[in-house]
């Protein structure tokens, strides 16, 4: 027996080190490619442009003017004005109290702005596994310090830094709520978590499971959170530009050539889409994903609360990812947040209930799709990035058997309870 449990580690740390050892190899080439790609991003081609034109307007004053074309448009050309492939500006769809955050960097020029960025962007990756961790056994056998370096082989790491996007950002804060939670402070992740409301999309579904979950307590935080960042909103941008916000995104989801087409995000809305035509506003397609979505984040909750605080990490996850595929917009940085919950699985105690054959194969199925950059590529190259929705779909599967096999565990461990009190 210590014979055969001495050959699973052995096996166990090698299978660790192959995987480390390809990430890391795509990592190089990823880095290659933004070395290469590094005129393009500071003439102003990615999407980091909408964020500094969002900061650049408020640091002028003009903070009521960051959703209008013809501004926007007029500071882009200040920095952008090489950009060949846009006939308008790049748009800038995130609320406006994030436009605070980039007012900082427009300070400086835009490259400079840019570099500073990624700086502060890679410095709360390398964060995150010690937010999530903080102390406990780390089971793999490479070190946790290489994280951030493998994280960057991945496509949704490769595509944040290179885009200039802001899926750092919300990981790191992910990563402080699943910390919060883990210590029982509820009402502080709730806060935290009204932060992430720059990306509403996927922190509304996450909050709603949560709190289906039992942890109630995140909704007074959650609220004063949200009521807070609205008044920002509002001395940024001014009450018209707050009401007109919604119509905005509305309008711009209407428009053709922006850059939002449903096929090219990781959802149910983008796979539906896929499945039944390529339309530039598939209307209909929406009432029949509303009840849908709203079951998954639900029924994501429950489960998640029949399981017990025992199964954070797989209800943390779980969450993350029915947020992301039922959410109107997610692309492949968003997937980012997957780094919370991988990290914590991977922090378990010993006793902790394993998964069963078919758990553990659809996890390294959607792990292998997800994380292995071709897979990525490969979609790119048809147009589909909706077809990624499919791994995810198995993720999705393998966690709910998992917490489904606690939830058993809790009700044993329950009857047991009773029966010997009685």
């Amino acid at each position: 027996m210590w014979g055969a449990r001495r050959l699973m580690t052995n096996s166990g740390r090698l299978r660790g080190w192959v995987f480390a050892t390809v990430l890391l190899w795509m990592a190089i080439a990823n880095i290659y490619v933004l070395w290469e790609s590094r005129t393009a991003m500071a003439k102003g081609y990615f999407d980091f442009a909408n964020f500094y034109t969002a900061g650049a307007l408020v640091d002028r004053g003009l903070g009521a003017e960051i959703y209008d074309h013809e501004a926007q448009w007029k500071v882009q050309q200040e920095f952008a004005s090489e950009v060949k492939i846009r006939l308008g500006p790049m748009r800038y769809l995130r609320p406006p109290f994030e436009a605070l955050l980039f007012a900082v960097f427009a300070m400086w020029p835009y490259p400079k702005a840019l570099l500073l960025w990624t700086i502060f962007k890679l410095a709360l990756l390398a964060a995150i596994p010690f937010v999530v961790i903080r102390g406990r056994p780390w089971r793999e056998s490479f070190p946790i310090w290489l994280i951030p370096v493998l994280v960057l082989g991945t496509i949704p790491g490769f595509m944040d830094v290179l885009l200039g996007q802001d899926a750092v950002l919300i990981a790191f804060l992910f990563a402080v709520v699943f910390w919060q939670l883990d210590v029982g402070r509820d009402w502080v992740a709730g806060i935290v978590l009204g932060l992430a409301l720059c990306k509403f999309q996927l922190a509304l579904p996450f909050v709603l499971a949560v709190a289906v979950a039992g942890r109630r307590r995140v909704l007074p935080g959650f609220a004063i959170s949200a009521f807070a960042l609205t008044v920002v909103s509002f001395f940024v941008v001014g009450w018209k530009g707050l009401v007109n916000y919604p119509a905005y995104l509305l309008a711009l989801n209407q428009s053709a050539g922006v850059g939002i087409a449903p096929q090219l995000q990781m959802t149910l809305r983008g796979l539906l889409t896929f499945i039944v035509g390529r339309l530039p506003y598939p209307g209909r397609i929406h009432w029949v994903l509303a009840p849908i979505a709203l079951a998954a984040i639900v029924y994501a909750g429950l489960i998640w609360r029949k399981a017990g605080s025992g199964f954070l990490a797989e209800g943390f996850g779980l969450a993350a990812l029915v947020g992301i595929v039922t959410s109107y917009y997610a692309y492949s940085y968003d997937l980012l947040l997957l780094i919370v919950p991988l990290i914590a699985m991977r922090t378990r105690p010993d006793d902790a209930p394993r998964a069963d054959r078919a758990t553990r194969l659809l996890e390294r199925v959607g792990l292998f799709f997800v994380l292995f950059t071709p897979t990525f590529w490969f979609v790119n190259y048809l147009h589909d990035q909706c077809l990624m929705t499919l791994p995810l779909l198995a993720l999705i599967a393998a966690l709910v058997r998992r917490l489904h096999a606690g939830g058993r565990v809790s009700e044993a461990g329950h009857t047991l309870v009773r029966d010997c009190v009685q």
